[in-house]
């Protein structure tokens, strides 16, 4: 096949980028393969040893669990997040008092250092000191183990992942709702549709890209999310916080087996490059439907 002039200087333009991209991801990620297929640790050589890291991990039933969590993980924050992202942008698209400061207001915890508002979070709900037990104990109510308990753990760590990142859902769809002619709105009034069959029938298809895009990046991030599972719970209690990036960290450095280490990563970069082509191509088709 052969490519235009516009093609070719396109590709010319883009090969810088691409062999920067090429050396400081796909070389790092090939040298993660090969330390994958050894057994290298800390003061000893390493020796190839095949696929017995990946037998290794795919038999231990704590990876198991830790994929399980890390799915169900992925799939109520990133519902969350688009779900609140969206009603917000709604909001958002209505006239009312002080609409700029709310703006504001909800772009805060994005704002936010992650290890920031992680700590934050910790600290206000410490069992000890922290002011959301207070507040609840001071209206004659028990006070929740929210990190000691397996069940409330899970869920902070879902609440402040949800709270941390819901406001790149709402910019991208906020973007995208005002972004919609306004005559498409008009048409549909006067074709009798009301607010819910606007919203099905005109908004949603509109910005379905938009929402593909939100969540392609969204899943990816939230599948390797590491900074407020570790920051908030270390993976306890026990492991019942324990996802894929924990039980990555746990077995390279805290039983300094690199090995089976670099495995676990090559395992999770292998699910997100098939998950983001999977989301890319259906993003692709819906963009472009005349190339399907």
């Amino acid at each position: 096949m052969r490519l235009s002039r516009p093609s070719v200087i396109a590709l010319l333009l883009l090969a810088p980028l691409l062999a920067t991209l090429g050396f400081f991801i796909v070389v790092p990620a090939f040298q993660l393969l090969w330390i994958s297929l050894t057994n290298l640790t800390p003061g000893r050589t390493a020796e190839f040893v095949g696929f017995d890291n990946y037998a290794y991990i795919l038999s231990d039933p704590a990876f198991v669990a830790a994929l399980l969590r890390n799915v169900a993980f992925v799939l109520v924050v990133v519902t969350l997040e688009v779900g609140v992202g969206f009603a917000i942008a709604l909001v958002l698209q209505m006239k009312f008092p002080l609409r700029s400061l709310w703006f504001a207001i909800i772009l805060a915890p994005f704002a936010v250092s992650p290890i920031v508002a992680v700590v934050m979070w910790k600290y206000m709900l410490d069992p000890t000191f922290g002011i959301v037990n207070y507040a609840i104990s001071s209206i004659g109510l028990p006070t929740v183990p929210w990190m000691t308990d397996a069940t409330t753990s899970m869920a902070v760590i879902v609440i402040v992942a949800v709270w941390k990142e819901f406001a790149f859902t709402t910019i991208v769809l906020f973007a995208a709702l005002t972004s919609i002619p306004k005559e498409l709105y008009e048409a549909a009034h006067v074709d009798g549709a009301n607010a819910w069959q606007n919203l099905i029938h005109v908004k949603i298809p509109l910005i379905a890209p938009a929402i593909a895009i939100v969540l392609l990046f969204r899943i990816i991030f939230t599948l390797r999310e590491f900074g407020i599972p570790w920051t908030l719970t270390g993976g306890g209690p026990g492991t019942a916080t324990e996802i894929l990036s924990i039980y990555l960290y746990k077995q390279a450095f805290r039983y300094s087996d690199f090995g089976a280490g670099a495995a676990i990563g090559w395992i999770m970069l292998a699910v997100t490059v098939l998950l983001s082509g999977f989301l890319i191509r259906r993003t692709y088709r819906g963009m472009f439907p005349e190339d399907r």
